[in-house]
């Protein structure tokens, strides 16, 4: 018997646009811009005298028999081609410079000059058992004056002049707001420093003031190099006239009230969530990700995450937040996930049942949908401790709401042998007029992963993990894994991404030794294995995770050693974020806890952790992050560095991903 139900909600009173609003419909005009925009800002400050501190400034201290009254300082930079030391001697001693006697009057006073070459220059004064050394920087001059250099505050938009007299021939850069440009030369005639110039354009499209950093200049010339620095430069908000309606937020629920007219709009692959109310960017397993092309209507001001990051928060309507900009890790340099611009969106959003299949190891639903609102995912009625872990996994069904959809129709179909789900409903929610889908597993806990995209037809799909079906064998891990597909993610990598080091020994050489292991171990009993790498190389966090969501594997472990200031830490650590991963985090603690080689217990301590790691944090199948044991402890690297143990640690990480997939059946 199947269970069909249909579904053919809409909204009461039958008070529906005839259309809705054209689908993001930018309002940018004149009234957008500042008259600035259309040309060129020319600074009025006077350049500065560019004057940089190679060496930190220490004042003479005078000794017993040896007084200098000139220079007064016994560490300096300066732009002078030679110093002149002065002072006095008393007792009549022997005053040296280096292995060069220096002559003193009958009152003991001398005066002595020498010539500074570029770079650091140290003199030692020998007189007896007293000495005295000076550490004078002299400076090879490129730059002499550059602009701007103050703190400034232009309009969006502006063209931004800067420029900087250097030595003739030298190469001069300008940094400036994640840009930076070559600056063009123009010889003086007069055969003095050359003029170097160029423009950056200020961005628009934002509604707070933005501080958008200093301008850092950089000459290079005779195989040296020097570098300057601005004041901040802020760039004013637009001056725009925003028609904000209240009622253009549902009330109740999670949704806030932040006015109309300026939208956000998902522009990277995805967009981790947060509570719009937090001041933090603490990562919750009930907080969803949205998918690119998400949009909504936001505040205009930004939130400052209570850190020292600099990253900043998007407030959407829907009650979430989204970053402004992430961090490429692991670079510092970031990356936009979202834009902010002013338009108008529709009024409501209506949405319709397509299809809802299995493909392959996936249930999918595709959704017609009027327009790309966010949505929020959560697995119900999952229990969680104050720091988000699980004692136990409570939830039985999944619940999917649809903001701002006062209609939804169609017909979901859920035969009695789905692997995943045993009824579905629709809920119509009274009091914030949108609705929710409801999903329920068959068995409690047995969830598995999901994603959403937008796909070509500008159709909102969901995949759902289904369990994988393996079988058992007559083998060492009891297992067939023929048809599982699993995704190795192996720790750091690269010139500026060790990991953990101990000495010549570094965690992302042990990762990767370690994960192929494993990966040969899995392909023995049949399983598809890919890995994130396969040689030294750094990885961007986000091509990790876009891995994973184009994979789409039925599991992923991830491969690490730990690390600590202190060398007494040793042991193994299994760690999940996700409810869903526990389970398997749980058994892959098991087979380390009591692992040996030839008697000898490998490690002293295991533990089972949750943990916000990123690779954890995407949904699409469970993922484990193994510790295999501290680079730092002596007894844990002479195993990390023991290929017998190595075997043996990949033997039983196989052998939990092998009773993880049996226990699904």
């Amino acid at each position: 018997m199947k269970r069909t139900i249909t579904i053919i909600c809409s909204i009461l009173g039958g008070v529906i646009l005839a259309l809705a609003t054209a689908f993001l419909l930018i309002k940018f005009g004149d009234k957008l811009f500042p008259t600035q925009n259309s040309g060129s800002y020319l600074t009025e400050e006077d350049p500065v005298v560019s004057q940089p501190v190679y060496v930190p400034e220490v004042e003479l201290t005078p000794t017993e028999y040896l007084t200098f009254t000139s220079p007064t300082l016994e560490s300096f930079s300066t732009n002078e081609a030679a110093v002149t030391f002065k002072g006095n001697v008393k007792e009549g001693k022997e005053l040296k410079l280096g292995n060069e006697v220096i002559a003193c009057d009958e009152l003991g006073n001398f005066e002595k000059t020498v010539n500074l070459k570029h770079g650091n220059n140290t003199f030692k004064f020998t007189l007896g058992n007293e000495t005295k050394t000076f550490k004078i920087y002299r400076r090879y001059i490129i730059i002499t004056s550059y602009t701007p250099s103050n703190a400034q505050t232009y309009s969006a938009g502006v063209k931004l002049n800067v420029s900087a007299k250097a030595k003739a021939g030298a190469t001069v850069t300008a940094k400036f707001n994640g840009q930076t440009i070559t600056l063009t030369e123009k010889a003086d005639i007069n055969g003095g420093d050359s003029t170097f110039s160029g423009q950056f354009t200020l961005p628009s499209g934002h509604f707070v003031d933005r501080n958008l950093g200093k301008v850092t200049f950089t000459g290079k010339h005779g195989g040296w190099s020097e570098t300057f620095s601005s004041g901040i430069i802020t760039c004013k908000k637009e001056e725009v006239v925003v028609d904000f309606d209240p009622n253009a937020t549902p009330s109740g629920g999670n949704y806030i009230n932040v006015g109309s007219g300026i939208i956000a709009e998902i522009v990277a692959f995805q967009a981790e969530t947060f509570n719009g109310t937090d001041k933090t960017d603490k990562s919750r397993p009930y907080n969803n990700y949205l998918p690119e092309g998400t949009v909504d209507y936001c505040k205009a001001e930004l939130r400052d995450i209570d850190d020292e990051s600099g990253r900043k928060l998007v407030t959407m309507r829907c009650g979430r937040q989204v970053y402004l900009e992430k961090r490429r890790s692991p670079y510092k340099d970031f990356t936009v996930v979202t834009k902010q611009y002013v338009g108008t969106l529709p009024d409501h959003n209506e949405l319709s049942v397509a299809s809802f299949d299995i493909e392959g190891h996936h249930t999918t639903l595709v959704l017609d949908t009027d327009w790309k609102a966010p949505f929020l995912f959560e697995l119900k009625d999952q229990a969680y401790n104050s720091n988000f872990t699980v004692n136990n996994v409570t939830f039985n069904y999944v619940d999917i709401t649809f903001c701002y959809a006062s209609v939804f129709e169609g017909e979901i179909t859920i035969p009695d042998d789905h692997p995943l789900f045993s009824d579905v409903k629709i809920i119509k929610n009274e009091k914030t007029k949108d609705y929710t889908l409801r999903l329920f597993l068959k068995k409690q806990g047995a969830f598995y992963g999901w994603d959403a995209y937008y796909n070509e037809n500008n159709q909102l799909c969901f995949k759902f993990l289904n369990p994988t079906k393996v079988v058992e064998a007559d083998n060492e891990y009891g297992a067939d894994l023929t048809g599982a597909v699993i995704l190795i993610d192996v720790g750091h990598g690269g010139k500026t991404d060790t990991g953990s080091c101990n000495g010549k020994q570094t965690e992302k050489q042990w990762n990767l030794t370690l994960a192929q292991t494993i990966k040969r171990e899995l392909e023995s009993i049949g399983a598809t294995v890919y890995i994130t790498r396969t040689t030294d190389v750094e990885q961007l966090s986000d091509y990790k995770m876009n891995l994973l969501k184009d994979l789409k594997p039925d599991y992923c472990i991830a491969i690490h050693h730990d690390g600590n200031n202190s060398t007494s830490l040793n042991g193994f650590g299994s760690y999940y974020y996700q409810p869903y991963s526990k389970a398997a985090a749980q058994i892959m603690e098991n087979h380390n806890s009591n692992l040996t080689v030839n008697g000898n217990k490998v490690y002293k301590n295991t533990s089972l952790k949750w943990h916000y790691y990123f690779m954890g944090r995407v949904s699409v199948c469970p993922v484990v992050l193994t510790e295999n044991g501290y680079m730092t402890n002596k007894n844990d690297l002479n195993n990390i560095t023991n290929m017998n143990v190595n075997n043996a640690k990949a033997k039983a990480i196989t052998a939990g991903i092998a009773e993880y997939f049996l226990s699904i059946q």
